[in-house]
């Protein structure tokens, strides 16, 4: 916790939130489980029903499986709610991007539903590790999806992609309307990308011509675990 940018008690905090989220996310489990199952005798109950109640019993079944369906869409709404808590568990941790960018296109979807724009978030052709912290990574990559998301017009697709960029990963949001001028530079998120990983970002088409698109380039290593592996190597060099 020594390279973390942030000071002790906000970290501590983070910390605090996880373990709270976690904990709460297990005890959800636990409740779609039951209903889950109450659905299921409900179901075993009215197969096992007298003909003629084959009305009542069509509809026992038809609210079952509207039960059970629910309950799957809650369950993957709570898998997204633990691993966010998850992601604040350790800020120097190797972690797939992939996942990262999974979680925080399921965290902008409700956003993009409101505003009536499709949101598409395309994991890499191929795995890409990265080392640092992904609770601060998932932040920046959540503040890009939503600026680009506010300025897309309703009816609209805003999609985010990545890959490898030799020791980088990049990524692109783009969106098929213009960013309005000037709104990149108020994004928080950028600059805690900026102070905790070293990332960059770059606006494609570049000015004049109005941007469609944040380009976000970001080290496969954040740098102060990179600094901190290199001064290891030169104060001993025989590694003895």
């Amino acid at each position: 916790m020594g390279n973390d940018h942030r000071r002790p008690l906000q970290r501590e905090g983070v910390l605090f939130f996880g373990d709270v989220i976690a904990g709460l996310s297990h005890e959800l489990s636990n409740v779609f489980n039951i209903i889950n199952e109450i659905a299921g005798l409900q179901q075993d109950i009215v197969g096992g029903a007298q003909p003629e109640s084959a009305g009542v019993a069509n509809r026992l079944t038809e609210l079952a499986g509207r039960i059970k369906a629910q309950v799957e869409r809650g369950e993957t709404f709570n898998q997204f709610l633990h691993s966010l808590a998850h992601s604040v568990d350790d800020a120097n941790i190797a972690f797939d991007l992939g996942d990262t960018l999974e979680l925080a296109g399921s965290l902008a979807a409700r956003p993009a539903r409101l505003a009536r724009v499709e949101l598409v978030v395309h994991r890499p052709e191929s795995p890409v590790t990265l080392v640092g912290d992904p609770f601060a990574l998932l932040l920046t990559i959540f503040g890009s999806i939503e600026v680009v998301l506010d300025a897309a017009d309703s009816e609209r697709r805003v999609e985010v992609n990545a890959a490898p960029h030799g020791d980088w990963a990049r990524l692109f949001i783009t969106s098929a309307d213009p960013l309005p001028p000037g709104v990149v530079d108020e994004v928080a998120a950028l600059e805690i990308g900026r102070l905790s990983w070293g990332a960059a970002h770059t606006l494609d088409p570049p000015p004049p011509e109005p941007p469609r698109r944040i380009i976000l380039d970001v080290p496969a290593v954040a740098p102060a675990l990179k600094a901190t592996a290199d001064d290891k190597g030169q104060e001993d060099p025989d590694g003895n």
